[in-house]
């Protein structure tokens, strides 16, 4: 009788603690997908600032060698 007694314990509390995994877990879910967008956007503004870094630089680079064909010539 204590083996089933004890199953019926862990039982139950095996039931509260399901029930109120079921209640958290739509707030929980909401929370990690907004971290993850918020990161997904942090990752995305890097690289769309890394993008247009490269393209300033780029330009510039064929810039001044224009400038110095022009020079040459």
């Amino acid at each position: 009788m204590k083996f089933a007694a004890g199953l019926t314990v862990s039982g139950v509390i095996g039931f509260i603690i399901i029930e109120a995994l079921k209640l958290m877990m739509p707030a929980v879910t909401v929370w990690i997908i907004g971290i993850l967008t918020i990161l997904l956007k942090i990752i995305l503004i890097g690289i769309v600032i890394f993008v247009v870094l490269a393209l300033v630089g780029i330009g510039y680079f064929f810039y001044k060698r224009a400038q110095r064909a022009e020079l040459e010539v």
